[in-house]
Formats: C-alpha cells, sequence, structure tokens
C-alpha cells in the first residue's frame, strides 16, 4: 500500500511538473497550434472565421488541461462543477460558433486532435532529458488523453444539439417565409454583412421560388444565383448599412435585386467569358449569368453596387 503511494507521490510530481512546462511554453503552444488547425480551415475563411478565434479556443483548452494536471479532484464526472458549468459552456460556445461558420464536425475534431498531438510533441521535448518512470509518464499520458477524449466527445454532442437548433430555427424561418409569400408580390429583407447571413438569403429565395411554382431545378438556379449575388455583397459591402434584398415577383418573371453600400466597382465585361478554374475571383458572375435569364449589374466606385437576376415564369 506504501509503494503504491509512493508511486502516485511521484506521478503527481510529473503532472505537476508538465502543468508548469505547458503554462511556460502556452504562447509558444497556443500560436503553433492555432496556424496548424488555421490552415485546415481555409474553406471556411471567407465566412468570417478569424485566426484570433483558433488562438482564443486553444488558449482557454490549454488552461483547462493545465488546472487538469494540478489538482487531482477534477473528475471527468457530470456532478463535477468545473465541468458542468465552466467547460460545459466553453463547449457549447465552441460548437455554436462554428455550427453558424458551417464548420464541418470533422474538421473540429481533427483541430482538437492536433493541439493534443502538439501538446505531446512539447512535453516530449522537455521530457528527453528526463529520467521518467514508466509509471508516471503512464499517469501523465492517461490523464492528458482521457481529457481531451472527454472535450472531443463533448463537442460531437454539443455540435450535434448546436446544429439541430440551427436546422428548427431555420425550419421555422421558412415556413413563416411561405405564409408571407402566399400573398405578397414585393417582400424585402436586410441583412448585416456577415458571412453567417448569407444562408439565410439563399434559404429565403429557395422558399419563395418553390412556393411559385418553380420546378426544383429553377429554384436551385435561383438559389445559387442569390446566394452568389449575396456573397459578393457581403465580402465587398463591408457597410453598416448592411445589405438589401429586393423581391418583385409578376406573372412574367422573378425578379430580385441584391444591394449594397460598398466602394462599388467596375462591371465592364465581368461574366462574358469562362473564369480561369483556378482563379478564387470572378467565378460569381459567370456562374450568376449562366443560370439565370437576365443579369443586370450597377455598380460605381464609391457608390455602392446593384446587381439584379431574373428568371422567367413559364405556365402551362
Amino acid at each position: 500500500m506504501k509503494t503504491l503511494k509512493n508511486v502516485w507521490e511521484v506521478a503527481k510530481l510529473l503532472l505537476k511538473q508538465a502543468a508548469d512546462w505547458l503554462e511556460e511554453g502556452r504562447d509558444q503552444l497556443v500560436e503553433k497550434s492555432a496556424k496548424k488547425i488555421y490552415n485546415i480551415i481555409k474553406p471556411y475563411r471567407k465566412r468570417g472565421m478569424p485566426i484570433a478565434e483558433s488562438r482564443k479556443t486553444m488558449d482557454i483548452t490549454l488552461g483547462y488541461i493545465i488546472d487538469f494536471l494540478r489538482n487531482k479532484e477534477f473528475s471527468l464526472g457530470k456532478d463535477n462543477g468545473f465541468l458542468t458549468v465552466d467547460l460545459i459552456k466553453f463547449e457549447d460556445g465552441i460548437t455554436s460558433r462554428r455550427v453558424v461558420f458551417e464548420i464541418k464536425l470533422r474538421d473540429l475534431l481533427r483541430g482538437i486532435k492536433i493541439f493534443r498531438d502538439e501538446i505531446w510533441i512539447y512535453l516530449s521535448s522537455k521530457m528527453s532529458d528526463e529520467k521518467i518512470r514508466a509509471s508516471s509518464f503512464f499517469q501523465l499520458e492517461k490523464r492528458i488523453n482521457t481529457f481531451v477524449n472527454y472535450i472531443m466527445i463533448q463537442i460531437a454532442d454539443s455540435y450535434i444539439k448546436n446544429l439541430n437548433m440551427v436546422i428548427k430555427s431555420q425550419e421555422d424561418a421558412l415556413q413563416g417565409w411561405e405564409e408571407v409569400v402566399k400573398s405578397a408580390s414585393n417582400i424585402d429583407l436586410k441583412v448585416p454583412c456577415r458571412n453567417e447571413f448569407a444562408v439565410i438569403v439563399r434559404m429565403q429565395a429557395e422558399a419563395i421560388a418553390r412556393r411559385v411554382h418553380y420546378s426544383e431545378e429553377e429554384v436551385q438556379d435561383i438559389k445559387t444565383a442569390v446566394g452568389e449575388a449575396c456573397d459578393n455583397a457581403i465580402e465587398h459591402g463591408k457597410s453598416e448599412k448592411g445589405i438589401d434584398v429586393h423581391y418583385h415577383l409578376t406573372m412574367e418573371e422573378l425578379r430580385i435585386e441584391i444591394s449594397d453600400y460598398g466602394p462599388g466597382f467596375d462591371s465592364t465585361g465581368m461574366g462574358e467569358e469562362p473564369p480561369d478554374p483556378f482563379a478564387e475571383r470572378g467565378r460569381g458572375v459567370f456562374l450568376m449569368k449562366a443560370l439565370m435569364d437576365k443579369v443586370e449589374i450597377y455598380s460605381k466606385p464609391g457608390e455602392g453596387s446593384m446587381v439584379i437576376v431574373s428568371k422567367k415564369r413559364k405556365f402551362k
């Protein structure tokens, strides 16, 4: 019994030493991990996910790991106040933000794994010159991996919960829009210049097009074209006035106007030729013209921009 106690006392010393090492190299470890994690979310950058978001997440998570190494009483049970109150709120915050930015759960969990690997690389460099007992190393390994695995499980659970909440809110919004579209020929929407609001505009366009009996193919064409115009307006608008979306329905067509209050641009010749497949810009206008019957662009430097897309209605 005394031997086991001595083993645990030695292990506790290593846990405390590991916590001190992590605290000592905290800034370096957070920065290196954040850069690696940010690299796997390249597709989401245009939606406004800053690298500061990754840094903050890694720093807070590392703080929890350090506390977990130093405090034996922090268990991974539902009755533990530290985890149920503070950490669970943190996990919900992480996932709710990532759901809004449409970051896949797979990439979110990959980020946590990268962070765990960086922690082990860092600790291994610190322990290379130390004589570590196998039993003590096992306790350290178990404690860190158990904590990280717990984080991954809770984040997966929280992600699904937040995703279901978003889906439910979107379904409720769609039902509301369908009621409006039944009797309206003009519908206006104003949204902030923030990437997460683009999905709302897409859903609205889809609901309106479907309600006025466009074919499913036409519905998707309208949704995509409006989404492209909205993405461009959000990216280039950058104004506190936001973006205006106006739908005008006649017996002949559905006309959608997307206006921003940004610096404007020269639209001469845009979308006339297929874009370079490796180019990051210029595809949106070409795609809109390919999907819609008519595309009009009005923009002048310093005066904002308006993109108008329209689709003819066909009656049998």
